[in-house]
């Protein structure tokens, strides 16, 4: 109890002293936390409404109350997908080229909550009783895709949005483990109130349990959403003067090289059907045991299984490591989805198994996020461009797989005779038959899931060391700039010379402290020994990973950078007006190359790509710049953000300015790609050469004059 006593003061006390204002080392307060909390709840609530219009199979509403088949819900769900070809373009091309003063997605989060419930609302005042079968599948169809367009411009960009509120991968983790805190409450509350009230409106298969429940639940959200869009700021790592532009194409064929995000795909495209046996739960309670009072009363309970998961979350997270605990909840689910299928005709017994699965599943909360943010990190390591809506469009790859994978349930239901008419489910021979099939299926998918996480290499030591490449690279225009603020100072000082620690520490002798371990006496020595093991092996761990720090720090001392260098240079001396030049004869040049040893051959390599962007660059400028190339000013889009907005005519020359600026920008930097890149690549073995020297001077300057007054 004491123990208790001395943890919770001390839990509170931290709350309490860093509430307005971020603990040393940390970058976010707690009440920054508690808003995009809070936010979070209103997009829980809001979703709410949005579900409903969800093109499933399992969804109540289109399926059971308005009675559309399965397998026309999912021909719709179908064109949707295509559509959403279109849209994930768009939509990823428009946020992640956003630039407002108040970041990139923000503004999203505060708006766009506002078209989805009004869409939502219309649509449940909508007189089905009057519409024909095929009126019905028209008006939800447009009203669904309408929705789907609109919706990840506010759902996914509050997703995104938890990834940038700090660039420290463990501070993030307690972030979003927090966070996941706050806004569960609000399914937790739903969970309870809903079918509780749903017995005043007909249940769930009459649509004014959603026209008087759902749409006043969603109206609420829409007030909770503010908490967010203004109480909470985005911290990307980049310097100052860094304007994002990223075209999509180039965008989507950047991600394609990151395999972390590969590992990720693959895995949700072939464990699909691990939610198979996520209605199961519900239709017990509507079919089977028909209470829905009791329903709620245990999806109250169920509520706090999330709680206690993504409380202790980050503890297990710390032990395992994203790669570990992942494998453990899949593990876990795979033991509690077999419980489950020799358990679902006694519902209690299948309540206790269903709130430990829930347990186990909430650590997905918590470690998806913090992976999300890490194949990101990863992707702008790999290519310099901070890319998030991107990622979207990236998966657009996989339409065609998701499609054929989306009619397996459908056809599942249908097989098993449910179509229009739910009514069946009341029959325990027809509802046990199809709920042992979707438990199989869901084994079967969480099985699949598992399996491209074997190779999945990224580790928390990794992360951070990628972190710190991304503060040294942001340093660079700062420091050109003369802009570099003393706190990027130290951080970038003090994670260099933490990584040479690591570096320069002696490599353990395992052999002897394995020898230690066997023979030391007694628990306290076999407790020392097996520690001195352990921190061995993660020192090992530590000087692996900082080489990804060395390796940038170094780089321009390596011979295939240097190569580059030289080649960079050669092409800034041909002059800007000179590049008309290039013919598919360089490449094939290119292509003779010998190479026999490794740095031949990543040599060769890289002088092939560079001939095919150069001969394509030869033929962009015949094509856009015909009368010479006219170089724009870098601050063409800075001007034209800052131009007034007073009136609403100042305010569309302004908008109109910067959409001109941001093309102009687009184009040159497309068409003249080598070319940029040459000069950047110039530019930063320039500054390689002080700027490591000039960091480290300022940085024992600024320490030394700290430590004057404490000495006087």
């Amino acid at each position: 109890m004491a123990k208790f006593k001395e943890v919770a003061s001390s839990v509170i006390k931290d709350v309490t002293g860093h509430w307005s204002t971020p603990a040393k080392g940390n970058y976010v307060s707690y009440k920054e936390i508690v808003n995009l909390g809070i936010g979070g709840m209103g997009q829980q609530l809001i979703t709410l409404i949005t579900g409903c219009l969800a093109l499933s199979a399992g969804n109540t509403l289109l399926g059971a109350t308005l009675g559309i088949k399965p397998l026309h819900l999912q021909y719709m769900a179908t064109v949707q997908t295509v559509f959403n070809l279109i849209f994930y373009v768009i939509r990823g091309r428009i946020v992640d080229n956003t630039r407002t003063k108040y970041g990139r997605f923000r503004p999203y989060i505060a708006i766009m909550g506002f078209p989805l419930v009004i869409l939502s609302t219309i649509f449940m005042f909508l007189p089905f009783e009057t519409m024909s079968y095929n009126s019905l599948l028209a008006v939800t169809f447009c009203f669904a895709i309408t929705v789907s367009m609109v919706q990840p411009f506010y759902t996914d960009t509050y997703g995104e949005m938890q990834t940038v509120i700090s660039p420290d991968s463990k501070e993030r983790t307690k972030i979003i483990t927090i966070n996941a805190l706050v806004y569960s409450a609000a399914p937790t509350i739903t969970g309870l109130l809903i079918p509780i009230l749903v017995n005043f409106t007909g249940g769930y298969t009459n649509i004014a349990t959603y026209r008087y429940i759902y749409v006043p639940t969603a109206l609420l959200g829409l007030g909770l959403n503010f908490f967010t869009a203004f109480g909470c700021k985005e911290r990307v790592v980049a310097s100052k003067s860094y304007v994002q532009r990223v075209g999509v194409i180039e965008g989507c064929l950047q991600i394609y090289r990151n395999k972390h995000w590969w590992l990720r795909t693959i895995a949700g495209i072939i464990g699909f059907l691990e939610g198979a046996s996520g209605v199961i739960f519900m239709w017990i309670y509507i079919y089977g045991v028909q209470n829905t009072t009791q329903y709620g009363l245990l999806s109250t309970v169920l509520g706090s299984a999330s709680g206690i998961g993504m409380a202790i979350t980050p503890w297990v997270l710390g032990k395992l490591g994203n790669k570990k605990l992942l494998i453990f909840h899949n593990s876990m689910n795979i033991l509690f989805l077999t419980a489950m299928t020799f358990t679902f005709k006694i519902p209690l017994l299948l309540f206790v198994f269903i709130y430990g699965n829930a347990v186990i599943n909430s650590f997905a909360n918590v470690y998806n996020q913090v992976m999300h943010s890490e194949v990101k990190d990863y992707q702008q390591y790999i290519s310099g461009k901070r890319m998030d809506f991107m990622f979207g469009a990236a998966g657009l790859i996989t339409t065609p797989i998701t499609i054929c994978t989306g009619y397996v349930i459908p056809y599942v239901y249908e097989y098993m005779g449910l179509t229009v008419d739910y009514d069946i489910l009341y029959e325990p021979q027809v509802r046990n038959t199809l709920f042992l099939v979707l438990c199989c299926l869901s084994i079967v998918g969480a099985v699949l899931n598992l399996l491209p996480f074997a190779f999945y290499s990224m580790s928390r030591e990794k992360h951070r060391n990628i972190i710190k490449v991304l503060e040294y690279r942001a340093m660079f225009d700062d420091y050109e700039n003369k802009c570099l603020t003393e706190d990027r100072i130290a951080l970038n000082v003090e994670g260099i010379r933490e990584t040479y620690e690591f570096v320069n520490a002696p490599e353990p002798d395992f052999a002897a402290l394995r020898q230690n371990v066997k023979n030391a006496k007694g628990k306290q020595a076999k407790n020392e020994a097996a520690k001195a093991l352990k921190d061995a092996k993660e020192l090992m761990v530590e000087k692996e990973a900082a080489t990804i720090l060395t390796d940038e720090l170094n780089k321009f001392k390596n011979p295939e950078m240097l190569h580059q260098v030289k080649l960079a240079q050669e092409l800034l001396n041909y002059g800007i007006d000179n590049l008309t030049g290039f013919t598919k004869d360089m490449v094939r040049e290119a292509k003779a190359q010998q190479a026999s040893t490794k740095e031949e051959k990543t040599m060769k390599k890289y002088d092939i790509r560079r001939a095919k962007s150069l001969v394509k660059m030869s033929k962009r400028i015949k094509k856009y710049y015909p009368d010479g190339v006219e170089v724009p000013d870098e601050d063409l889009v800075e001007k034209a953000f800052n131009m007034p907005k007073d009136t609403i005519e100042q305010d569309k020359a302004r908008s109109r300015a910067v959409e001109r600026a941001e093309k102009i920008l687009l184009r040159y930097g497309k068409v003249m790609k080598p070319w940029v890149e040459a000069q950047e690549l110039l530019k930063q073995e320039r500054i390689s050469r002080t700027i490591l020297d000039d960091v480290m001077k300022m940085y024992d300057e600024a320490q030394s004059l700290k430590a004057e007054p404490a000495q006087a």
